[in-house]
């Protein structure tokens, strides 16, 4: 349970906590996609995501149900 915890908080400080090489800009990584466009990509990928996570979940339920 410690083990859990400890590994928790570390990782909590990693993403928290950034480091000069994730402070970077969005646009920077991208060559000049504007921020409008980075953030259109970013909402059709995570409807997407959503999509096929929650048709998988939906199969797994319906499997523990029989």
């Amino acid at each position: 349970m410690f083990n859990f915890f400890n590994s928790l908080i570390t990782l909590l400080i990693l993403v928290c906590l950034p480091l000069p090489a994730f402070a970077r800009c969005a646009v920077c990584y991208t060559k000049g996609l504007s921020g409008a466009s980075i953030a259109v990509i970013v909402i059709i990928l995570s409807a997407f995501f959503l999509f096929f996570v929650n048709k998988f979940v939906q199969k797994f339920l319906d499997n523990d149900k029989i």
